[in-house]
């Protein structure tokens, strides 16, 4: 005669703690000892009643015992989980900081580079504009000489060229200001991530 344990008994059999496979075999010698002729019943049933309330009692402490191991053991995944997903999260972070940082530098690179040249084209322009009236014409047909720039006129030139490298100049540290605003805003979201995310693992 067969005994029916159910589908996937040996899993599990081998998958409850060693104390109550223990308690387990405890019972099933028990009752074979019922069977032996020299066996007391009334004897037999007394001890059976104290062993099964203490079987009962161990099974229960085992059992505890295994789950607050599967808590911890689930706190330590989450945790280990958590701290993957908050070091991936700062290397996103940093890799945007990063490209940002390049983006802005090629870019401060650009407006330079294009304040220079533009810097340069005044220039020419002022000296060229400059050198046409304060030269003599040498091949007037008249021979006249062209009336030299007067102090006004090169008082207004002066202040073009302070006033476009002033411009140049503002142009510059604002995209720099700006530069610094975005780095900085990057870093203080990255601080208020891990923080949240620390509390978390407190938790």
């Amino acid at each position: 005669m067969a005994l029916n344990v159910g589908p996937d008994f040996k899993q599990r059999w081998l998958g409850v703690p060693e104390s109550v496979r223990q308690a387990y075999l405890d019972d099933l010698n028990r009752i074979c000892d019922v069977l032996k002729p020299d066996t007391s019943l009334d004897a037999w049933v007394d001890y059976d009643q104290q062993q099964q309330q203490y079987s009962l009692a161990k099974i229960d402490f085992a059992y505890t015992e295994l789950k607050a191991h599967l808590i911890e053991e689930a706190k330590i995944r989450n945790q280990l989980a958590l701290e993957q997903k908050i070091a991936k999260k700062r290397a996103e972070q940093e890799a945007l900081a990063l490209q940002l940082q390049l983006d802005e530098e090629r870019k401060f690179a650009a407006e330079t580079e294009k304040l220079s040249l533009l810097r340069q084209s005044l220039e020419q322009e002022v000296h060229a504009y400059t050198a046409r009236y304060t030269q003599n014409s040498h091949h007037a047909v008249n021979h006249i000489s062209v009336v030299p720039m007067n102090q006004n006129d090169l008082s207004m030139l002066e202040n073009l060229k302070l006033r476009l490298e002033l411009e140049s100049d503002a142009l510059i540290e604002q995209a720099v200001t700006i530069f610094r605003a975005k780095l900085h805003t990057a870093a203080h979201e990255e601080i208020e991530y891990l923080l949240k995310n620390s509390e978390h693992i407190e938790k």
